[in-house]
Order: C-alpha cells, then sequence, then structure tokens
C-alpha cells in the first residue's frame, strides 16, 4: 500500500513538473522586441532561438510565438512499456446546421511512399512521453497562420505542422507530404490520444491533409485558417476520413 502512494505521489509530481515547464517554452513577440532582448531576457543566445524556431533570418513580427526554452529530447527508456487503453472515438452524430470547412491548400513537397505494414502496435513507453509532449505542444500552437510548405512557428501546412509538433518532441522523422506520413505509418483501430489521422481528396486526389487525433472524435491540424481545432463528426471530414495511424518509432518494437 505503501509503494503505491509512492508511486502516485511521484507521478502527480512529475506531471506538475512537465506542464510548469510547458507553458515557459512559448514567447509572443511584442511591439519593439528583437532576438538579442529576448535572448537576454531568457538567458540563451540568439543562435539558440534561430535554430529552436528553425528560422533562417533574424527578422521577427509583432505576435509571432517563439519558443524560448529548449525543447526536450525524451531518451529511450528500458524499462517494461506501460498497457495504454485505446479510446474509440464517438460514433458521428450528424449536426443540424452543415458547415464546409475552408478547403485544404496543396503541399509543394516531395512524397516518399513506402510499404504499407500490419495494424500499429501499441505505444512503447518513450511513445507515451513523446505522444503526451507532442498533444499538449500542439495545442499551444493554435492561431498560428498558415503557410504554405511551413515548419516554423511563422506558419505551417498540415505536414509542416505534424513535423514541427513531433520533433519537438523528441521524435526523429523526416519531412514529408501527408502521403509520405501516411505510406510510412501504421494503420490503428482504435485510436489513442496522439496518433495521426489521414483525409483524401480534399483538394486533389489520394491523401492530401492529416492531422493529431486528440480525444472526443477531434483532431487538431493546420488548415488554411491556421493551427485549430476541428470535429470529425461534421460532414466534410467523415466523407474525407480515411484512418488512424501511428509513426512506427513510437511503437514497442
Amino acid at each position: 500500500m505503501f509503494k503505491k502512494v509512492l508511486l502516485v505521489t511521484v507521478l502527480m509530481f512529475s506531471f506538475a513538473a512537465t506542464a510548469s515547464a510547458s507553458t515557459n517554452t512559448l514567447y509572443e513577440v511584442k511591439k519593439g522586441d528583437s532576438l538579442s532582448s529576448i535572448a537576454k531576457t531568457y538567458k540563451i543566445t540568439v543562435n539558440d532561438l534561430l535554430t529552436w524556431n528553425k528560422l533562417s533570418k533574424d527578422s521577427i513580427f509583432v505576435k509571432q510565438k517563439l519558443i524560448v526554452l529548449k525543447p526536450t529530447i525524451v531518451k529511450t527508456s528500458t524499462k517494461t512499456p506501460q498497457t495504454v487503453v485505446a479510446t474509440k472515438p464517438v460514433s458521428p452524430v450528424k449536426p443540424q446546421t452543415v458547415e464546409k470547412p475552408v478547403q485544404v491548400k496543396a503541399e509543394e513537397l516531395i512524397t516518399s511512399p513506402g510499404p504499407l505494414l500490419d495494424e500499429a502496435k501499441p505505444l512503447s513507453s518513450n511513445g507515451q512521453a513523446i505522444y503526451s509532449l507532442s498533444v499538449d505542444f500542439a495545442g499551444r500552437m493554435q492561431g498560428i497562420p498558415y503557410l504554405n510548405a511551413g515548419i516554423t512557428m511563422a506558419g505551417f501546412d498540415c505536414s509542416g505542422f505534424i513535423y514541427f509538433v513531433y520533433t519537438q518532441a523528441g521524435l526523429k522523422i523526416s519531412r514529408q507530404s501527408s502521403e509520405g506520413y501516411f505510406a510510412s505509418s501504421a494503420p490503428v483501430t482504435n485510436p489513442i490520444v496522439g496518433d495521426l489521422v489521414f483525409f483524401e481528396n480534399t483538394y486533389g486526389i489520394g491523401i492530401s491533409h492529416m492531422g493529431i487525433y486528440i480525444g472526443n472524435n477531434e483532431f487538431i491540424h493546420a488548415g488554411t485558417k491556421g493551427v485549430e481545432k476541428a470535429t470529425l463528426d461534421l460532414p466534410y471530414w467523415k466523407e474525407h476520413f480515411v484512418s488512424f495511424k501511428r509513426f512506427h518509432a513510437v511503437s514497442v518494437n
């Protein structure tokens, strides 16, 4: 009994520490700010800001969100992976008012197709940590504008958003299009928070859009209105939905 109480206490303390740290991850640029002044405030270097935010130049703009805390690199755990209870999406309910979402723009990327593998395996302990960080970080990106082929805090397209969020959480993946990520991940029957959700024929033939599943039949994605939450209950998304999938690198080997 004492060991169980101790374990719960340690887990609660760890979660609180992670949440506290993540609130200081982003800084919204204000009038008069410069990379050097922001770096001085947070006791980091201008090069840190350029690297963490994948900026190619030192110009910034008001209300731009910048990472000011070194992204956490998750180390692989040697412990036995914990069992993750999958949550099955709620059956979509047809809304009375139909609102067609803004069409997603095409991505100017080279796809990297690969073989479709069997059903995704459960998350490893390392994968659980990456998913937790990814979903938390994705939620903080809401409001960042759409930018075709964008992979920085200045703007994202749908797959650029996926690439940025998961790499910041410690996952080593290459930059690909939605079709490329679809081909290099495994299908999931019962998705959990943090899995990928794919759509087809949103602006062209084939896999053309993706997002991150956040539970309750909802997902977060980068569309033409910017990073935002959406629901799979909407007729448009139900019509174009393909499947849930999972990166191989977060699964049990």
